[in-house]
């Protein structure tokens, strides 16, 4: 008989403690609820984590016949410190060698402009160590950045916006296509050929902006933006590609662009020894004018 009465104290007791420990998980969940609750009631909106759904890409130039592609593939934390994690291609020659991920820390001021870019786990800041011409990458990036995901220009105005920055590969890159003969001067930039391949750009208003290949000359990397109004090409611009003299491969120069949310185009020329930029407007009647 005082056997069983021990047996029963141990399965009350057993039974009491379990109790008590499913009292203190459930508290401890419901206060680590009302704890996030709180935090997303103090926090604004744009403070709280930052989910960017819309890719991104940049390119750096690491040297002669040399470039790195840079594309977003997440973004997370909250303002003034955003983690973002990138696909890095490596390209010599204009070929794939390498592809690895790089994860990025930008930390911004209480107004919202850029002030460190590293590297996780580094303490140096890009947009000191690096070269002039990729440090205007990295920070135009991250104008963009704080634009997309929190609704907030760091200067304040739709020039911060980057609209498109690509990299085109010319082996994998997807085209449509249009009748050549729909739109007047089309024929120039068609390569003989009936139907036209094209990337679609976002318009200005009422003008079409296409970014056409041209590899039926010399040279199988080559891109024209052209303008489109009143269905007629009003404007011509070479952004994007190589060239170089016959003789002389090495001495390579090669052309990117970016367009930003006031349809400024920037496009940057490098060669072996130099980088220099050239900035473009988009007139009414669909010509570009230089700056």
């Amino acid at each position: 008989m005082k056997t069983n009465r021990i047996i029963l104290c141990l399965l009350l007791s057993l039974f009491i403690s379990m109790s008590c420990k499913k009292e203190e998980i459930n508290t401890q969940t419901k206060n680590a609820a009302k704890t996030q609750d709180s935090l997303n009631r103090i926090l604004p909106k744009e403070k709280q984590v930052v989910v960017n759904n819309d890719l991104q890409s940049f390119v750096l130039s690491c040297g002669s016949g040399c470039a790195m592609t840079y594309t977003s593939e997440g973004v997370t934390g909250n303002l003034p410190d955003l983690k973002v994690k990138f696909k890095v291609e490596m390209y010599v020659d204009e070929q794939l060698s390498d592809t690895y991920n790089e994860i990025y820390i930008f930390s911004y001021n209480q107004s919202n402009q850029i002030e460190n870019i590293h590297l996780e786990g580094k303490n140096d800041n890009v947009l000191k160590t690096l070269l002039p011409d990729a440090q205007r990458s990295f920070k135009e990036f991250a104008d963009g950045l704080i634009t997309k995901n929190s609704k907030i220009s760091a200067s304040g105005s739709e020039s911060s916006k980057i609209i498109y920055n690509k990299k085109n590969d010319p082996k994998t890159v997807s085209y449509k296509t249009i009748e050549t003969s729909s739109i007047k001067g089309l024929e120039k930039f068609s390569c003989n050929q009936n139907k036209t391949r094209y990337i679609p750009l976002p318009d200005k208003s009422d003008i079409k902006l296409l970014l056409v290949p041209q590899d039926c000359g010399d040279f199988q990397y080559r891109y024209y933006l052209i303008a489109v109004k009143n269905n007629k090409v009003n404007g011509d611009l070479y952004v994007e590609g190589e060239w170089y003299e016959p003789d002389n491969e090495e001495d390579k120069e090669m052309r990117s662009f970016s367009i930003d949310g006031n349809y400024n185009i920037t496009v940057n020329i490098k060669t072996s020894d130099s980088s220099t930029s050239e900035k473009y407007i988009i007139t009414d009647n669909g010509t570009f004018v230089k700056k």
